[in-house]
């Protein structure tokens, strides 16, 4: 299939696929004897497990290695369940941020100052900014 059909039957953009083939995420091309590049199901499949670890918050550099462990069905499974480990362990960093994030929104709206020099919008966010 072309790049087109490619980036339709799997839901992402054309330019990134040329993006991961570059970064060799994905198996490179077959070419045509035209010149034109000519993907299969492989690519295709490649580009569902991406899409799916990018959507689980995945890192390119974390998705290299889960590629890379699939490549040898014989690696442990140690391997992917320690950097699923790591990953959540960012995942409840970033949780707790938006949480922070979120308590100081909730003291910040329903503003009725009668002015910008008094508001508690921005004196919140410059506050935050401060930290």
């Amino acid at each position: 299939m072309k790049i087109s059909e490619l980036a339709k039957s799997s839901g992402v953009n054309l330019e990134t696929i040329r993006y991961y083939e570059r970064l060799g995420l994905i198996t490179p091309a077959k070419r045509d004897a035209n010149g034109y590049r000519s993907f299969g199901q492989v690519q295709l499949d490649e580009l569902h497990f991406i899409k799916a670890c990018r959507a689980i918050g995945f890192s390119l550099d974390e998705i290299r290695e889960l590629l890379a462990l699939q490549a040898n069905p014989e690696n442990p499974c140690q391997i992917a369940d320690t950097l699923a480990k790591q990953h959540l362990v960012q995942i409840d960093h970033q949780i707790e941020q938006c949480q922070q994030i979120k308590t100081l929104l909730e003291r910040m709206v329903d503003c009725h100052a009668p002015d910008i020099d008094h508001c508690q919008v921005i004196e919140g966010i410059k506050k935050f900014g401060d930290s």
